[in-house]
């Protein structure tokens, strides 16, 4: 599963709340749902992605993580 706990931690020690993502970055277009899908690991497009890069100036592995979900046992690809 994709997790933004990243992003979540990212927003708490910059101090910017969800307020300021959805009004005070409207060029980005990060609506209600959009920020609602990303505070509760569900997914987005890779412009949300894109667009957080851009706010935050930072790299894609700074807002998201991968996390294996419990009780799967991954296979190998050849």
């Amino acid at each position: 599963m994709i997790s933004f706990r990243p992003l979540r931690e990212l927003m708490e020690s910059r101090g910017i709340s969800t307020y300021f993502l959805r009004y005070k970055c409207e060029p980005f277009n990060l609506d209600k749902k959009t920020i609602h899908r990303l505070m509760n690991d569900e997914s987005v497009s890779t412009q949300t992605i894109n667009s957080l890069c851009s706010i935050f100036s930072c790299d894609i592995t700074d807002i998201m993580e991968f996390v294996p979900s419990r009780g799967r046992v991954p296979q190998e690809i050849n």
